[in-house]
């Protein structure tokens, strides 16, 4: 039983640091912002959460609970993607545009929070 449980851990952790690196590369290589989004919160989540998973399950093994691990992995699927979407709707707000000169479409509208637009949007 010992074995197949470090065998898990194992796998949780390679798991891990295979989307933590993927996470890295995206940092590295998508051109702009909003493309650049996508690497922190999804796959660096997701590692984050299986080595979280990994130590939970180690501890386990030796007889404790790991509760404050179970607990960084639900602030991280929590905060994550929440702040992810703040940057985002900073980034529109800011008006910033795509490596390709598109304006994200959200830019069409107003946005949620504006009860008005004070300035036309220009048409470039």
């Amino acid at each position: 039983m010992q074995l197949i449980l470090e065998i898990v851990v194992s796998f949780f952790v390679v798991f891990g640091a295979f989307f933590m690196l993927i996470g890295s590369i995206g940092m590295i290589r998508l051109p702009d912002l909003f493309m650049r989004l996508h690497a922190p919160t999804k796959s660096s989540t997701l590692g984050l959460g299986s080595f979280l998973i990994a130590a939970m399950i180690f501890a386990a093994m030796h007889g404790r609970f790991g509760f404050a691990e179970l607990l960084i992995t639900l602030f991280a699927f929590i905060t994550a993607p929440v702040s992810a979407n703040l940057m985002a709707q900073a980034a529109i707000h800011l008006r910033l545009r795509s490596t390709s000169g598109d304006v994200p479409e959200a830019l069409n509208r107003p946005l949620p929070w504006q009860r008005y637009r004070r300035y036309p949007l220009k048409k470039d």
